[in-house]
């Protein structure tokens, strides 16, 4: 869903969210090709294929081959805007990107940059974002969220240079679907961050998949302190949210992403539980976009 503001985004619940045409090649594969970091493809050889002959044909944009920049550039400039998200049931049916993506050169517009989405943690006028993909009960995403996610928090997020937009893709059955339900209920009581905490905190000490029931997620929202469990039960339990979260799920796999988790940084694309090191890498290169410009 357009997320530009509160009143765009309600535009946009009512047309079903912002439209992602089925593309002709894998932006997975387009995206590993722009950063050099890895990605998943659609469709595995044939996505890849389809990615090179388009680049080949000059359909994509050549990806800057300048050396890594190491370090945050001096002259960025951190956002100050860490205005706090209020929670409200239309809030937690936020989804999708801030505008319609119909092209590469538009991947950019998957932030939404909304100061009242509770799915968003930074500045809202950070210079990069990071849309992230993921699944509740991928082991990948649980590795992200516990090991590189803190770094990227102490690192960029709380300084104001980043902020990270989370997206519902559940790909793993009903057991991730229940799952982006329970979510969507902390979030709608504005505890989404604390819920996620509590989750991921427990789940890092899963072997594989996590399957959490839904006693597990009433447990995690005592942890994270939400005000009414009550309503957090009846919300969890019903289908409430389940066109929001099927419409992200179509947002993602619209964009070729076949796997999580995913991350697009402002223009560039992460797939897969990367070390912190990839991640600077690419943020840091996209920070000094910001500086050039």
């Amino acid at each position: 869903m357009s997320a530009k503001s509160t009143e765009d985004n309600k535009g946009n619940n009512d047309r079903g969210g912002a439209k992602i045409p089925a593309l002709m090649w894998a932006f997975s594969a387009v995206f590993a090709l722009g950063t050099g970091v890895g990605g998943y493809i659609l469709g595995e050889n044939h996505g890849y294929d389809r990615a090179v002959d388009a680049l080949a044909a000059g359909e994509l944009p050549e990806s800057d081959s300048s050396a890594p920049v190491t370090e945050i550039p001096e002259d960025a400039k951190p956002g100050t805007d860490f205005a706090e998200a209020k929670a409200s049931e239309e809030a937690a049916m936020i989804h999708g990107p801030g505008s319609p993506i119909n092209s590469r050169q538009e991947i950019s517009n998957s932030a939404r940059r909304d100061p009242n989405d509770p799915f968003a943690v930074g500045a809202v006028d950070a210079p990069v974002v990071i849309a992230e993909f993921t699944d509740w009960d991928c082991p990948f995403c649980i590795r992200h969220a516990t090991e590189t996610e803190p770094e990227l928090l102490k690192e960029y997020v709380e300084p104001g240079y980043v902020r990270i937009e989370w997206n519902d893709m559940p790909i793993n059955g009903e057991t991730s679907q229940a799952a982006a339900r329970a979510g969507r209920a902390a979030a709608e009581q504005g505890k989404f961050a604390e819920y996620k905490k509590a989750y991921f905190d427990e789940a890092r000490g899963t072997d594989g998949h996590p399957g959490f029931g839904f006693e597990d997620f009433v447990r995690f929202a005592e942890t994270a302190e939400v005000p009414d469990i009550d309503k957090f039960r009846e919300d969890a339990a019903s289908d409430k949210y389940d066109k929001a979260i099927a419409e992200a799920l179509d947002y993602a796999q619209g964009l070729g992403i076949s796997g999580t988790p995913g991350f697009i940084v402002n223009s560039e694309f992460i797939g897969g539980a990367l070390p912190i090191d990839d991640f600077r890498k690419v943020i840091n290169g996209e920070l000094q976009k910001t500086v050039k410009n």
